[in-house]
């Protein structure tokens, strides 16, 4: 009996052996251990087995991770650090500064852009002074003189003007005083007819407004200016030249107001601005009047026929009768030169004897500045 308990034991050892141990389950780790283990001693099967004490496994929480085949890994990135850009310099910031929105200041752009007027004239006032009025189409004439003009801005291109003026040197001509000392002939009397004052109202309009670089970033403002006008204006006729006497004085000429006209006026120019409130300007303007020598100061050729005929009768110009129009005291006496004015009589009437008609043109040059408020 023992013997056939030892057979059998060794059958079920040698089967156990050979067939392959099933997986251990991690769930049951003791128990598996437990089972599969053999017995320390065939022997000693009767005795009681201690059970065995599992061994302490500490779980280990595994975490499923993405394998990915080496040939598929992506590289990896290595982050560049940032450089710091290099300040600019000053030129370079004057550069980038804008001007009315682009970089003027560059070279290399050009940018063509459309600025506002910077000063407005609508609803303001302008004085203008013209102390030099020259005039150059001088033929048997020639005047200088100075102007003041008041302009009120009705619109920005649209105002009303008033002009004054008076010219101090008013003569005629020296190629009209060469015939008169050497061919003993002078231009006839309409034609050389001086304007000696004038008073004109009218309009004036800028049509025109544009700007220039002036200095480097500086911007000069000027408009073309057009103005006419009506009005009316003193004349005059020289008598006697200008001649020496035999003592080596010299003798003034003398003139003869030869009344007011009708003149009518146009002209054209430029006005730079300067500012808010200064100006120049640069005009010319041609004054047209009628002239006709009919009287002088104020006496036509019937009142000159009696003062001519009482110095032929050697009798005193004053005892003459004339018209109620006639400066009867302008050839009584002497005048600031110790001249007498009765020798005036008969180049007076030479002038009136043979009336002659034209029309004439003052051509000036005026050149001015104006303050606007």
């Amino acid at each position: 009996m023992r013997t056939t308990m030892l057979l059998a034991a060794l059958i079920w050892v040698s089967t156990a052996q050979a067939a392959p141990s099933p997986a251990p389950l991690k769930t049951d780790a003791p128990l598996l251990a437990q089972a599969t283990k053999p017995a320390a001693n065939d022997d000693d099967d009767d005795e009681p087995t201690k059970p065995s004490t599992p061994a302490k496994t500490t779980p280990t929480a595994t975490t499923p991770a993405a394998t990915t085949p080496a040939s598929k890994t992506a590289p990896a990135v290595t982050a560049t650090p940032a450089t710091a850009a290099p300040a600019a310099t000053s030129a370079e910031t004057d550069q980038m500064k804008l001007i009315s929105g682009a970089p003027l200041a560059d070279p290399n752009v050009a940018v063509h852009i459309v600025e506002r007027k910077e000063f407005s004239d609508s609803g303001r006032r302008e004085i203008v002074l013209f102390p030099a009025a020259i005039q150059i189409n001088g033929k048997f004439t020639q005047t200088f003189g100075t102007l003041l003009s008041f302009v009120y801005h009705l619109q920005e291109n649209f105002g009303l003007q008033i002009t004054g003026g008076y010219n101090w040197f008013n003569n005629e001509s020296a190629f009209n005083g060469e015939l008169v000392t050497k061919a003993s002939v002078q231009a006839q009397t309409a034609t050389s007819l001086l304007q000696v004052w004038d008073v004109l109202a009218g309009v004036e309009v800028t049509p025109v407004y544009a700007k220039f670089a002036f200095f480097d970033g500086t911007l000069g403002h000027f408009d073309l200016v057009l103005n006419g006008g009506a009005g009316l204006g003193g004349t005059r006729h020289q008598l006697k030249p200008e001649s020496v006497r035999q003592d080596g004085s010299t003798s003034p000429a003398t003139f003869g107001d030869t009344g007011v006209r009708f003149m009518g006026g146009i002209g054209g120019g430029f006005r730079l601005r300067l500012g808010e409130h200064f100006a120049l300007r640069l005009e010319v303007r041609d004054v047209v009047y009628t002239a006709r020598a009919d009287r002088v100061n104020g006496c036509n050729g019937d009142d000159l026929r009696a003062m001519d005929a009482k110095l032929r009768a050697g009798q005193d110009v004053a005892t003459a009768t004339v018209s109620g129009g006639c400066k009867l005291e302008t050839f009584v006496g002497t005048d600031a030169n110790g001249n007498k004015n009765s020798t005036n009589v008969p180049l007076a009437l030479s002038l009136v004897k043979t009336p002659s008609s034209d029309v004439l043109n003052n051509l000036g040059l005026y050149i001015g500045a104006s303050f606007i408020f």
